[in-house]
């Protein structure tokens, strides 16, 4: 899981040009999916598999947060000061802890599943994972601590769920991206489960064509920036 994490990561810029894969983020959030919808149908208890739901997540996650904001380090151990030790251990506790929003709604979505049967088919499944994983989105970048950096939705910047942007923000591209992560591991490659994603990429080519008059260009303006005299 903590390689997924890492490849999230660099769905949001890949370490050596700084371009984001809208493909890449929805395929290694697709491989955490495979790994929740396997223990859905374990048959073991429910309260054995909780742990193990939340270890994979926070794994993943971990990796996804330290691969995003590794920068953090820079700042604190060349710039600030702060030995290179606790700047790591800094980073990496950080990671942790926001990983546990992510785990938490893990464990809600596998709880829920394993209580209803399956929510009457993948689809249920897959909308409730999309809420969830937004809901865990939100309260790291918004209403707890407020620290969005590397949030899912980035990746798709240039990619074919960019035409939703206007309409639904960082936010709902990565709850749509959660949810076709999600149906693609409950029903793998068959046509069945491809038909949805057929029809969001019908939808997307459709919307590419015709952009809302928000979105529409008010003109030119000019700016001055001004940095404080200190060496990057």
């Amino acid at each position: 899981m903590a390689v997924a994490g890492l490849l999230q990561a660099a769905s949001i810029a890949w370490p050596t040009s700084g371009r984001a894969s809208g493909s890449l983020q929805i395929i290694s959030l697709m491989l955490l999916a495979a790994a929740l919808a396997r223990l859905a149908q374990h048959p073991a208890r429910l309260r054995d598999l909780w742990s193990v739901a939340a270890q994979q997540v926070v794994w993943f996650a971990t990796a996804w947060m330290a691969g995003s904001f590794w920068w953090l380090y820079v700042s604190m151990h060349e710039v600030g000061g702060l030995p290179a030790p606790l700047a790591a251990g800094a980073v990496l506790l950080l990671a942790l802890t926001l990983s546990l929003f992510y785990a938490s709604a893990a464990v809600v979505w596998l709880a829920l599943v394993r209580r209803s049967g399956g929510l009457a088919g993948p689809g249920a499944a897959s909308v409730l994972f999309s809420a969830l994983w937004t809901l865990a989105e939100l309260m790291r970048g918004r209403w707890f601590t407020g620290f969005p950096w590397g949030a899912g939705g980035y990746a798709h910047v240039d990619g074919w769920l960019a035409v939703w942007a206007p309409w639904v923000g960082v936010y709902g591209i990565g709850a749509l991206a959660a949810g076709l992560a999600m149906r693609l591991a409950l029903g793998g490659w068959r046509l069945r489960t491809l038909t949805p994603v057929l029809g969001m990429g019908l939808v997307c080519w459709g919307l590419q064509s015709w952009g809302p008059e928000f979105t529409q260009s008010a003109g030119t303006g000019q700016v001055e920036l001004l940095q404080a005299n200190i060496a990057q």
